[in-house]
């Protein structure tokens, strides 16, 4: 019985119908995030989930992402504290950026309370984010950042730096001088 309906999804070539299908839908939702938020979103499909902004109160406004830079699948960005995206971005699929917190000090429940905290996040010009990186809120990302797979941004990152980890440590800084010649020639990606 198995054999016939893969032979039926083979013939009818429902799997390609259903990939297009779901790229369709995250093509709507990216779209109406769009319209939301007033930002072109480059969007890269590498075949997972799409990408989801989401605002607890439903003002998209203080999401900003420069038109040169770009969201890979899987994305969830929470915009409500304010997310502000440099020029010529690049990311790899599975980035998490939260913007509010929970007050948990002089709250007035355990373990917090309803209150939400606003704490904006900025991702600096020219920034490589590897994949599966999570951004907590409040955090400033330097200008030429690269940032390791899997890493968890907890703190500031100074201009330069090559963070990894959890959380995350300055593990090297890039070659300076060659960046700003790189800037200088206008090479970008």
């Amino acid at each position: 019985m198995s054999k016939i309906i893969v032979k039926l999804i083979l013939f009818f070539k429902i799997d390609i119908l259903i990939t297009f299908l779901k790229n369709q839908i995250h093509l709507a939702e990216i779209n109406r995030i769009e319209r939301k938020s007033g930002n072109k979103i480059n969007y890269v499909d590498q075949g997972f989930g799409g990408v989801k902004i989401i605002s607890v109160n439903g003002d998209y406004s203080k999401f900003k992402i420069d038109n040169t830079s770009h969201l890979k699948s899987d994305t969830i960005i929470e915009c409500s504290g304010g997310v502000s995206i440099g020029k010529y971005f690049h990311t790899g699929r599975g980035l998490t950026i939260f913007s509010i917190n929970h007050n948990y000090k002089n709250a007035e429940a355990i373990p917090y309370d309803n209150k939400i905290i606003d704490k904006p996040v900025v991702i600096k010009d020219f920034v490589w984010c590897g994949a599966n990186v999570t951004i907590v809120p409040g955090v400033v990302i330097g200008e030429g950042v690269i940032i390791a797979s899997g890493c968890v941004v907890t703190k500031d990152v100074p201009d330069y730096a090559i963070i990894g980890g959890n959380p995350h440590n300055v593990l090297s800084y890039r070659d300076i001088d060659a960046f700003l010649e790189l800037k200088r020639a206008q090479k970008f990606y």
